[in-house]
């Protein structure tokens, strides 16, 4: 009888560390893309101008 109810936690632990788990890893990768990744190219707008400009004076 106890091994049953020890797989049945086992289960349910797991269920719990995955609910808690994915969102964090989601969460670590859009941190780290807005702001280590982002900054480094700016906002698209800005981006737009100054390809414009270039094509421009060319």
């Amino acid at each position: 009888m106890d091994l049953i109810a020890a797989v049945v936690w086992h289960w349910w632990i797991a269920l719990l560390l995955v609910i808690g788990t994915v969102p964090l890893v989601i969460a670590t990768i859009v941190g780290y893309f807005v702001k280590v990744v982002a900054p480094r190219y700016g906002p698209r707008q800005r981006r737009d101008l100054n390809s414009q400009d270039i094509d421009e004076s060319s």
